[in-house]
């Protein structure tokens, strides 16, 4: 199946921004994790920081290829993901991924607040 969800993606110090939009699947959730795991860096702590908002979803398969993914950019010196979420989308993640992933993964609706914990967990590795 082709890949489906599009994406911006930034490097801005050691945090990878992630800016997706549309429906996304789990050949697009694997497209968009391997270029995440393209652009961070090697050789040091960082961060993964998504922004999808009320812009992009998932499908079912795409949400268990979520869950492979964070587990896989730990062992790439990930230290926490970060997701700007509304209210709706929050209470899916808390049940479908938080505390599946070795990670912490924080939700949030402020993109400012997000930012704070993740430089807080990177201050610490």
């Amino acid at each position: 199946m082709k890949p489906h969800g599009e994406y911006k993606i930034e490097l801005m110090n050691n945090i990878v921004h992630v800016f997706p939009s549309g429906g996304f699947n789990e050949q697009g959730i694997i497209q968009l994790h391997k270029k995440i795991a393209s652009i961070a860096p090697h050789d040091k702590p960082w961060a993964l920081l998504e922004h999808p908002k009320n812009i992009a979803g998932l499908t079912p398969e795409a949400v268990e290829e979520l869950i492979n993914s964070y587990q896989n950019l730990g062992k790439l010196n990930c230290v926490a993901a970060g997701l700007e979420v509304s209210s709706t989308w929050r209470r899916v993640f808390e049940t479908l991924i938080v505390g599946k992933v070795d990670i912490p993964v924080y939700l949030n609706s402020d993109s400012e607040k997000l930012e704070q914990l993740i430089k807080q967990k990177l201050d610490c590795a």
